[in-house]
């Protein structure tokens, strides 16, 4: 059973890294036309649900054995117009997951096969990256409506600029340094074969380039896609991080402090922005692999670094996708929640469950042994 409290409040939170709110989805785009001709889920319960990346507690470990410590968790609202009342909850390949979602829903496995299957391509994921989720989806040919992925187009556009010039050097490698306008234009068609994988022909001088083909191709590929993403996304990102570093301190509760002592406040605070730290600092050196072996080919003509890097990629962009995933959750949500002095209606309860959900969050785990 999903709390009362938490349910709330995450279903007043928009979609991050770590949620993917289906229920506030379907509430804002109810009358338009693409998100009825074109759901997530064609079930209308999954696709009024709430969807985490969940942080494993000790005492769930148990429930999705030899799983990662980040699982996928389903949750549906008891009452859509009435959250308070909670919600029931279950986590993607837990023990008999399908059989209580059939349960939940009133409908059969057969008839729900199509959903089980995207269910399992969000459970893949390393995050909920709007971007990754919608190009995940496309590549398994299923392409909701537009409402689901909030990309912005002044966003798209910016990471397909971000795009052409991080793969020129590597176009111009495998089809030729060729020079005026259609070089622009070659650049620009690839990358954005690359970006939507929909024209796998056209990557072809890629292919061969790497010496890759098949499922090694396409892995290698989308993690690319990943890298790419993440490493436009940093940046800014770090900004945000910067912004919940400076105000953690200047946060005042509202009411009278029965939670914890003032000590234990300060001492989750300083976690946190250790943990930050730490957490960006692990970003910054995976996506420095990426770019020395990029750099090994594309300067040093040596392919067979990214040929490496590419198969290794899968991996690499678990651990990279949880880390990425949860400071763009921190840095997202502290934007909503705090956005126009609504500080002042913060209580200490809540303050001190925000500070302990990202103590939690940004604690060290075990490197993935798999790719995905």
């Amino acid at each position: 059973m999903a709390g009362r409290r938490n349910l709330t409040a995450l279903a007043a939170t928009a979609s991050t890294s770590r949620v993917l709110n289906l229920l506030q989805v379907g509430k804002r785009y109810a009358d338009d036309l693409s998100y009825k001709k074109a759901p997530l889920f064609t079930n209308d319960l999954l696709n009024r649900s709430i969807i985490i990346k969940h942080r494993l507690r000790r005492d769930e470990v148990y429930l999705i054995p030899n799983s990662t410590l980040v699982a996928t968790k389903i949750i549906f609202p008891l009452d859509f117009n009435d959250l308070a009342l909670g919600g029931h909850s279950v986590f993607v390949n837990q023990k008999g997951y399908k059989r209580t979602i059939c349960d939940m829903v009133g409908l059969g496995e057969q008839e729900l096969e199509k959903d089980f299957s995207v269910l399992d391509m969000l459970d893949e994921l390393p995050s909920l990256d709007p971007f990754l989720v919608r190009e995940c989806l496309r590549r398994n040919q299923h392409e909701p409506a537009e409402c689901y992925f909030p990309i912005s187009p002044a966003d798209a556009q910016r990471m397909q600029n971000f795009a052409n010039s991080e793969m020129a050097p590597l176009i111009r490698m495998a089809v030729g340094d060729v020079s005026g306008m259609g070089s622009d234009a070659m650049i620009a068609k690839l990358a954005n074969a690359l970006l939507l994988a929909n024209d796998v022909g056209a990557l072809n001088p890629l292919r061969e380039t790497l010496g890759l083909n098949g499922t090694h191709f396409t892995k290698g590929i989308f993690s690319w896609k990943g890298f790419i993403y993440y490493k436009w996304q940093f940046s800014e990102m770090m900004q945000g991080l910067i912004r919940v570093t400076k105000q953690i301190d200047h946060i005042r509760p509202v009411g009278s402090n029965e939670v914890a002592t003032q000590e234990r406040f300060d001492a989750l605070k300083a976690s946190i922005r250790t943990r930050l730290r730490e957490t960006a600092r692990g970003c910054s050196q995976a996506l420095a692999l990426y770019d020395d072996a990029f750099a090994d080919l594309v300067h040093r003509g040596n392919p067979g670094a990214f040929r490496s890097f590419l198969l290794n990629a899968p991996v690499l962009l678990l651990d990279l996708g949880h880390s990425m995933g949860m400071i763009s959750h921190i840095s997202s949500f502290w934007a909503y929640r705090f956005q126009n002095g609504s500080a002042r209606l913060l209580k200490w309860k809540e303050f001190y469950d925000i500070l302990l959900e990202f103590d939690a969050g940004l604690a060290p785990r075990q490197s993935q042994a798999q790719s995905w």
